[in-house]
């Protein structure tokens, strides 16, 4: 009976993930009063905008996430964190190809024209911050991906990884709010929610350890 309880507890919990990180921002764009395009750029948006809410919900698959932790254990929360990372990172540094690659069917600007305005234009906030949260972005997945030929210890990987996510997910969120195509006030309002309590968790948690190993140290 215990065995079952916790099999549904577990079941709950990543339910209510999937709920608050894919179905919600499904929602808020399907009934958003959004002008329609093509399939290809719909479809290209929506995967960003899924990319990115599920990269928020790594803020929820560490150890942060207490409860989670001891239903499935850390080891468990680790894969599932690492899956969502490579998978979903992928798709986000895709982006600016996807924002590209709709010229080659249109007659509007030249996919060559659209690449150059995109990584040349330092005029607009929105693309400053854009290429911030990209170039953060790079930075984690080198990190990550070479973490011991760069002789990095567990702590300073750590430390780097959490310090560039919130550089990257604070960037990304407001070049998101302020240029994308979709960010109308609920999702602006979703964006803003996910975000500050993501952030406030991993660094509570951040912080609860360095006092902790100060005081155990003494």
């Amino acid at each position: 009976m215990g065995l079952i309880m916790k099999k549904q507890r577990h079941i709950f919990r990543l339910i209510i993930l999937v709920i608050i990180f894919i179905i919600i921002p499904v929602l808020l764009y399907s009934l958003g009063d959004f002008s329609r395009r093509n399939f290809l750029k719909e479809t290209l948006s929506l995967i960003t905008i899924l990319g990115f809410t599920l990269l928020l919900s790594q803020f929820f698959l560490t150890r942060i996430n207490k409860k989670l932790v001891k239903d499935i254990r850390m080891v468990n929360v680790l894969k599932i964190h690492k899956i969502i990372g490579y998978i979903f990172i992928s798709i986000l540094l895709l982006h600016p190809f996807f924002i590209i690659v709709p010229k080659f069917f249109d007659n509007t600007v030249t996919p060559a024209d659209a690449f150059l305005k995109l990584i040349t234009t330092f005029s607009s906030l929105g693309v400053i911050l854009g290429l911030i949260a990209y170039t953060s972005m790079v930075i984690l997945v080198i990190t990550s991906f070479f973490r011991f030929k760069l002789h990095l210890t567990y702590r300073t990987w750590r430390s780097l990884h959490g310090y560039f996510t919130m550089l990257f997910i604070i960037t990304a969120s407001w070049h998101l709010i302020n240029m994308g195509r979709h960010s109308n006030n609920p999702f602006s309002i979703y964006y803003v929610l996910m975000v500050t309590s993501g952030i406030f968790y991993l660094l509570k948690t951040y912080l609860f350890k360095t006092s902790k190993n100060e005081k155990s140290s003494r």
